[in-house]
């Protein structure tokens, strides 16, 4: 079998060797996934890890961290001049940008039964303790929520600094000018960005911190809304313990709604 030879640019070639060298390197992003907190004092872990309330609302924690945790990218530029005569051209080309994702704590219950912290009653000369009980279903589907909250943040960073790296390496191996300086040259390079990028993230990276902190902020709604909602039902005595059954609610929707109908611009 004979070998194919194809004939492409230098420009070419620089902007496949960026973009391999962003995807080996410099532009990690991911999930996660959560991590398992076991019976019989995984449940009160994470209730006590989050804000205050007897079930912590959705029985999971995931901590998502803020847009500083997060490698913020960089528009650079170096230039190039070229002499015609009495005229001095100046160009400017991008150099690579690197960011990177953050990763977040997130953890829920595994199956059994949880203790309930300082829930103790006596009768007579019987303690009882109280628990929350996980049922396998019900420990799947809070590890499910607890990873919507994961991926809500992958995509808040996949829309901000992501595409904004990305964007940027695109543009690595082209020349921005002619111009009558290195600034002008920059400006030029700086307004294909502003051409290439959402108008919601602009050039301005005080403005890709802000949006980047907005977008992480709108997984809350799976909480506000109910979404990840759990309660439990009517106590159950066993023994010396008391059993509170963990159950879904009405508004319980994990698995039902993706996170592009939840985190976008």
């Amino acid at each position: 079998m004979k070998a194919r030879i194809h004939v492409t640019s230098l420009g070419a070639l620089q902007r496949l060797v960026a973009r391999a060298l962003a995807d080996q390197e410099d532009i990690a992003a991911f999930a996660g996934t959560a991590t398992l907190r076991p019976a019989p004092s995984g449940l009160g872990t994470i209730v006590s890890q989050g804000k205050p309330g007897t079930l912590g609302a959705t029985g999971g924690l995931t901590l998502i961290k803020s847009a500083a945790a997060f490698t913020i990218p960089s528009f650079t530029t170096h230039n190039s001049a070229v002499r015609q005569g009495k005229t001095v051209q100046h160009y400017a080309q991008v150099n690579l940008a690197t960011s990177r994702d953050a990763s977040h704590e997130c953890y829920y219950p595994g199956p059994g039964d949880h203790v309930r912290p300082g829930m103790t009653h006596q009768e007579g000369n019987q303690t009882y303790t109280h628990y929350w009980r996980i049922s396998e279903k019900v420990s799947e589907l809070i590890r499910q929520g607890e990873e919507e909250h994961l991926a809500d943040a992958q995509r808040a960073y996949e829309l901000t600094y992501k595409l904004i790296a990305d964007t940027i390496n695109a543009m690595v191996g082209q020349r921005f000018g002619p111009a009558r300086s290195p600034s002008e040259a920059d400006k030029l390079a700086e307004a294909e960005l502003a051409k290439r990028l959402p108008r919601q993230l602009g050039t301005d990276p005080r403005n890709w911190v802000a949006v980047l902190g907005r977008l992480l902020n709108q997984t809350e709604e799976r909480d506000r809304k109910g979404w990840h909602a759990i309660s439990y039902e009517p106590p159950q005595t066993i023994g010396n313990r008391v059993i509170y059954p963990v159950v879904t609610t009405e508004t319980t929707s994990i698995g039902k709604i993706p996170s592009r109908q939840v985190v976008s611009y």
